[in-house]
């Protein structure tokens, strides 16, 4: 009994030996079955974890090989315009000479009265991506079967605030009570967890404020190239003083509805809620915004932007409310003793109309915004506009 084992175990043996050498998977399957099949008819009963044993040896390169061959190019790669990874640069200008409506002669120039940012995102998180982030791929990678993947913003810019220049500080009895000049200067970075339904951001803002923010220069340098529209800025020498500045920030948004038959999207709604706590502001704002239009991208997940129309319109509405705890350019300074504060008020509503174009790769828009009143000695609105310009390329 115990030679006929060790024969049986042999014969197995030298089957396993022919099927290991065969050089092609299949070819090698073949011959490792009809010659175990072939020790099984000589030894009369094999052992079946024998015959699996061979089946499984004979297996093993083409299952090698199966894992070694590269997936086909199109099975993950983005198609459409965010093939690779695009940069997308946006320009973004504030101010009241945009309220179109009005003539410019009677367009005011005063309260929030200049923001310039210049932003450039690309589809891809680096550094944050493993963190905040959650691990998810960078848009620029990710498919469309992907539950989210990030985006990373990073944006330079300033913003001027001005009282009515047509009464300068210090040439009436109440004017401390008037918003006070006010500048910053400021670095930002963004990064986007990007879904089908929802976008969060977080934001990180570096800048400074007072006369290294650079708002009296810019203001000169604006009103030189248009004088007769323009009063000149007096009093900037009163403005809030110098301050490092930092805030951090976080925005919840939902796509509550969304109506894109065969993809072209026609109406939407987005509501959203944000935090942001810092010494330029700390406040928190709950609104939404609703989209009407022709051909609508996606609002924020640039992987349903693949295969898009090559054109596209928007009208907009948006509304918000926001609780407000701090502000410099109306409380001044928060490490030290401020210059320059005034009462401000804790609670005010924006509403926002605006339309928007995009031709191929190149968009553009026109906001105008509205503000209720935001410290006691104010108006009880101001309105100014935004414009902005975005072109997408790949570098």
């Amino acid at each position: 009994m115990f030679g006929g084992v060790v024969a049986r175990e042999l014969r197995a043996g030298e089957a396993r030996d022919v099927c290991a050498g065969e050089a092609r998977a299949v070819r090698a399957t073949a011959v490792c079955g009809a010659r175990a099949s072939g020790a099984r008819a000589r030894t009369g009963r094999v052992a079946p974890f024998v015959v699996l044993a061979a089946l499984l040896a004979c297996s093993f390169p083409s299952m090698l090989r199966a894992q070694e061959r590269p997936a086909p190019q199109n099975a993950t790669r983005p198609q459409g315009s965010t093939r690779g990874s695009p940069w997308l640069p946006r320009l973004r200008l504030d101010n009241d000479a945009y309220n179109f409506w009005l003539h410019p002669g009677k367009r005011t120039d005063k309260e929030y009265s200049d923001g310039v940012t210049f932003s450039l995102e690309t589809l891809r998180a680096p550094w944050w991506g493993g963190g905040i982030g959650g691990d998810a791929p960078g848009c620029a990678a990710a498919s469309i079967d992907d539950r989210a993947c990030l985006t990373t913003q990073v944006s330079i810019g300033q913003d001027m605030y001005t009282p009515d220049l047509t009464r300068p500080p210090g040439t009436y009895p109440t004017w401390r009570n008037d918003r006070p000049y006010a500048a910053l200067l400021y670095l930002s970075g963004e990064g986007r967890r990007v879904s089908a339904h929802a976008l969060r951001t977080y934001t990180l803002t570096l800048g400074v404020t007072g006369p290294p923010a650079l708002g009296s220069v810019a203001q000169g340098i604006a009103h030189a190239i248009s004088p007769q529209y323009t009063t000149k800025a007096e009093g900037w020498e009163t403005q809030v003083g110098f301050e490092p500045a930092l805030s951090l920030g976080v925005r919840q948004s939902l796509l509550a509805a969304r109506w894109a038959p065969g993809g072209r999207g026609i109406f939407d709604i987005a509501p959203s809620v944000a935090v942001v706590a810092g010494n330029i502001r700390t406040a928190a704002e709950v609104g939404g915004r609703a989209r009407f239009g022709i051909n609508m991208s996606h609002p924020w997940d640039t992987r349903r932007w693949r295969g898009r129309p090559k054109w596209e319109f928007e009208v907009s509405a948006e509304g918000k409310r926001e609780v407000v705890a701090h502000d410099f350019s109306l409380d001044g300074t928060l490490l030290r003793k401020p210059n320059r504060s005034v009462e401000r008020v804790a609670g005010v509503n924006e509403y926002v109309f605006g339309t928007a174009l995009r031709l191929h790769r190149l968009s553009m828009g026109w906001r105008a915004i509205t503000r209720s009143r935001e410290y006691t000695t104010g108006p009880s609105r101001h309105v100014y506009s935004e414009m902005y310009a975005a072109i997408e390329f790949n570098p």
